[in-house]
């Protein structure tokens, strides 16, 4: 761990200075209320904490608040809603520094209709947007990742996904207004003109395209984005793969692929394995009370309840009535060449849906949830925590069995679960290691942080990269895309001084480190 903290009293001429431009209720300084805003499964002792959280309610006080920090030369961290919850939440690299949360920016400023957008502010969450849409009268879909209370822009910005066709969310943006830490104001694409007709339906312009440099970054402040929406298909078929072995997961993966390329399967699926099936529902207690690793014959066990496998994938089709049938047939005569292999589907109107009890068949629907929040509970009840350990590869069997043998070996070395969860897109998974532990216990929580950096180096080795990482690993990520000698962190080192010269922008964000912490 790369730990730097700021000396005591570091913040304090700041905090008066910030306490005056945004209000003194504004700049939270007590523990308890700062608890919120940092890694909510911290091991315990010193870690990664704010030494006072700011909460801006306009781009008017976000510039104040760079400018104070600039004189002031004091660190702030920012974040939309904090709850990016297995990578850290809200906590920021430097310890003891400000961390600045856009939560009071929680306006839905525009819903267009027509081209089946929005426009919102860094602190809406996907529950503030669904009921707005409902509010409105607007029937349009939108997408959301497994839980809905984090914020729409924080999810696009660390190229996080949701599970209806418009579930890459930063590739379904358009349009950013940027707060550069000189307090200057930048909008991207059309917005660069200052009367655009076209600001939310057309994602470049003349020149550069820069929205892409603002994600998993520190070199600006994103204070509005437009986030695609959708019409209701006519038909909603979410369906389920189940594979009853271990031994045909690669072919799995080798019939998966064409199917997500050529758009027979239109959402974003994910392949769950047996225990990460299994914590939707139960605690580890359920099942096994041992403290090595849950044994391969209580998986079994797992796998064989009804509706469970050893690997399930949840999916949907959505279109109209007879390009369902269609792909629906597809489907199922593909997955049928698979040893062990079965499918269901259900079928519902997708201008009139139910109150779906089932949070899968809720979230591939694009209506919020928090129920798949149980997973965490996996271990400890509500005590439990997890990392996410998220590599990028091909979809492709080699790939798919290499990172789970990885991945499962090295967890159970250190006695706990691997539990897997893969995000597939058109060409490409997100092969999601829940790495879960009893934050009460403090020798698993610590083993759980280290068994994640132990799978680093030898991911990387095979060739995959993690696309995000937890705010404890960002150097050594950061470090593993080495290519030219680091080729991509030197060119973010010379983004960075040279539009942050003071360094006070979230220092240390994805690696990148201003030039005065770098010496």
């Amino acid at each position: 761990m790369d730990h730097r903290t700021l000396p005591p009293g570091s913040l304090d001429a700041a905090i008066a200075a910030m306490q005056a431009a945004i209000g003194t209720e504004h700049v939270l300084l007590d523990d308890e209320r700062m608890a919120d805003h940092g890694d909510p499964f911290a091991p315990p002792g010193d870690w990664y904490r704010p030494g006072a959280v700011l909460m801006p309610g306009s781009v008017e006080e976000v510039q104040a608040i760079l400018r104070i920090a600039t004189e002031h030369g004091t660190p702030v961290w920012t974040s939309s809603q904090g709850r990016n919850k297995g990578y850290g939440g809200g906590a920021p690299r430097v310890s003891g520094s400000f961390t600045m949360s856009l939560r009071r920016m929680n306006r839905v400023l525009e819903v267009d209709e027509a081209n089946c957008m929005a426009l919102v502010e860094p602190g809406v969450r996907f529950f503030d947007l669904y009921d707005h849409l409902r509010a409105i009268g607007s029937k349009l879909w939108m997408s959301v990742p497994d839980l809905g209370g984090g914020s729409i822009i924080g999810n696009a910005l660390e190229h996080g996904v949701g599970y209806t066709p418009i579930g890459d969310h930063f590739a379904n943006h358009c349009g950013m207004e940027v707060v550069l830490a000189n307090g200057d104001i930048v909008r991207t694409g059309m917005g660069g003109m200052s009367n655009p007709h076209n600001w939310l339906v057309y994602p470049h312009s003349a020149g550069p395209s820069w929205d892409g440099i603002f994600t998993q970054s520190n070199f600006g402040v994103v204070t509005k984005m437009g986030v695609a929406l959708m019409p209701p298909p006519e038909v909603y078929a979410p369906g389920w793969f189940m594979l009853d072995n271990e031994e045909h997961f690669g072919t799995f993966l080798e019939v998966l692929r064409p199917l997500m390329i050529d758009g027979t399967i239109s959402n974003q699926p994910m392949i769950i394995n047996a225990v990460c099936a299994a914590s939707a529902f139960w605690g580890r207690e359920d099942w096994y009370s041992g403290t090595d690793a849950i044994p391969d014959e209580v998986i079994d066990r797992i796998a064989a309840t009804p509706g469970f496998g050893r690997w399930v994938m949840r999916f949907a089709v959505q279109g109209d009535a007879p390009v369902v049938r269609h792909n629906r047939a597809k489907i199922e005569a593909a997955f049928a060449t698979i040893p062990g292999a079965s499918v269901m589907f259900e079928e519902f109107d997708g201008h009139n849906l139910p109150e779906f009890d089932n949070p899968h068949h809720r979230v591939q629907a694009g209506i919020p949830s928090m129920a798949l929040d149980r997973m965490t509970r996996w271990y400890g009840g509500e005590d439990g925590g997890h990392i996410g350990f998220s590599c990028a590869m091909p979809i492709a069997g080699k790939d798919g069995c290499a990172i789970r043998d990885l991945t499962a070996g090295v967890l159970r070395e250190r006695n706990l679960d691997y539990s897997a969860a893969i995000i597939v897109g058109r060409r490409s998974m997100i092969h999601v290691a829940l790495v879960v532990f009893d934050t009460r216990n403090e020798e698993q929580t610590r083993s759980a942080y280290a068994a994640t950096k132990a799978m680093l180096a030898p991911a990387a080795k095979l060739g995959y990269g993690e696309y995000r990482s937890h705010v404890d690993f960002m150097d050594e990520v950061a470090a593993l895309y080495d290519f030219n000698n680091n080729a991509q962190r030197r060119l973010a080192e010379r983004i960075k001084d040279c539009l942050d010269p003071a360094g006070i922008l979230s220092p240390g964000k994805q690696g990148i480190w201003p030039a005065a912490y770098r010496n």
